[in-house]
Formats: C-alpha cells, structure tokens, sequence
C-alpha cells in the first residue's frame, strides 16, 4: 500500500460532522506512519461583494479566526503519528484547494462531495474539479 505522507483535508465547517471520516480516511492512508494533515477551511464570503456589501475586513478576521479554533478542536483529537495544522484562505473552494495543495507539494487530498443532483450538471461540484485539476491523489468521500 502507498503510504502518504502529506494530506490536505479541505473541510467545510457548515458540515463539521464529515470532518471525522475525512480524518479517518487521513489515518488510513497514512498507514501508521507519521504524515502531515493540512486542514484547509476556504471563505468564500468574499467572492460576491454583493452579497455581503457592508463586511468589514474585521468581520473576516473574526470569522476567519473562528475558522481556526473550530479546525483546532479537530486537530487535537488526530493519533500521535500525524501532525496537523490549520489554513484559511479566501477566494473559491476548488482553485485554492488546488493551489494550496500544489504549494504545500501535498501527496493526496482526502474531501467530501455530496451525490450528484441536477445542478451539478449545469455547474459542476468543487470535488469534480479538484478531481480533475490537481497534480496528486485526490480521495472522494461521498455521503449517505
């Protein structure tokens, strides 16, 4: 079995219950060796100033800031073979996972995606275009 050695675990704190099988599936491939788990939480409130006109850059350190401590309490509960740390960046889900995980020279990207519905043909899902755009191994959990 391959053993990975650095994971990107792109997480989406409105459905922090996934988070512990992502971390499952980390502890796997890792195969009890030590690994790095990089924990990725991307803000998207800023893609469409539109929507959030009146947001002030303190709003955004608030919330990022949040982000990390919620990402922290998931950190702390990894075994002892692997290190964890927390990220946050801003912009769209599926190109900064991708840069952060070419950046990071990660060897896989463990995420979540949803079963496909009908939006998903006309606008595709972020777990489709990591899929398709990164330059590791990229391991889709789908829910139940």
């Amino acid at each position: 079995m391959t053993v990975f050695k650095k994971i990107l675990l792109p997480i989406d704190l409105a459905h922090e219950e996934q988070i512990d099988e992502q971390i499952k599936v980390a502890v796997a491939i890792a195969n009890n060796e030590e690994a790095e788990i990089h924990m990725l939480y991307v803000d998207q409130s800023l893609i469409h100033r539109a929507g959030y006109p009146h947001l002030s850059k303190k709003n955004v350190t608030d919330h990022q800031g949040d982000a990390v401590k919620k990402i922290d309490v998931f950190l702390n509960k990894l075994p002892k073979n692997l290190k964890g740390d927390s990220l946050c960046r801003e912009g769209t889900a599926h190109d900064q996972i991708v840069e952060t995980a070419e950046e990071l020279g990660v060897d896989a990207i463990i995420l979540m995606a949803q079963k496909p519905g009908i939006s998903s043909y006309f606008i595709g899902s972020n777990s489709e275009r990591v899929v398709r755009h990164a330059h590791c191994s990229v391991f889709v959990i789908r829910e139940d």
